[in-house]
């Protein structure tokens, strides 16, 4: 039998898309009282947007160089997977304010762009059975049909993220409204 070695950890900086304030509010009432039930990480609400494990620039310099309006997007519903960090989400529409606005983060590390694949809001970061899963995304009920994000945020992190500890050392290093 042969060992599985874990792959190794890096340091990169994340960039988020952080929900306005009362879309924010909610999902982070929401994130809370998940992490209480399960005895879960809290953090804060976020949209990935783009994953930077080898720029040198600083993320202040990279969010400077930011033109971009709030991004407003569709609710396609609630998701789950077996993915620690796709525990229970709420998954969104990609469109083209998100799409531009991860080419212009790549643009700005001097990174290749990747289109965000499937844009969510993580809930929950939990290894829980699947059935409960399922049963969670079925009674979340959201207020809205649309959500808007008004900052870009960069995060410093390692990964893989894949356990509490990991997500309890994200730090963030530079903020940018959109609103401005």
């Amino acid at each position: 039998m042969v060992d599985r070695v874990p792959p190794l950890k890096k340091h990169a900086t994340i960039y988020w898309l952080a929900p306005a304030k009362d879309e924010r509010e909610l999902f982070s009432e929401i994130i809370r009282i998940l992490g209480k039930q399960f005895d879960a990480p809290t953090f804060d609400p976020h949209l990935t947007v783009f994953v930077d494990g080898k720029s040198e620039q600083a993320p202040a310099k990279v969010l400077q160089q930011i033109r971009a309006a709030p991004v407003r997007m569709t609710v396609r519903g609630i998701g789950f997977s077996a993915k620690f960090t796709k525990t229970l989400f709420v998954r969104f529409k990609p469109n083209r304010a998100l799409e531009k606005l991860v080419v212009q983060v790549a643009r700005s590390t001097e990174s290749r762009s990747k289109s965000v694949r499937d844009p969510h809001v993580s809930l929950l970061y939990k290894k829980i059975p699947a059935p409960t899963q399922k049963e969670l995304a079925s009674t979340i009920r959201l207020p809205f049909r649309e959500v808007v994000f008004d900052s870009l945020v960069a995060i410093h992190c390692i990964l893989p993220v894949r356990d509490r500890a990991d997500v309890e050392a994200w730090r963030p290093v530079a903020m940018k409204s959109l609103s401005e």
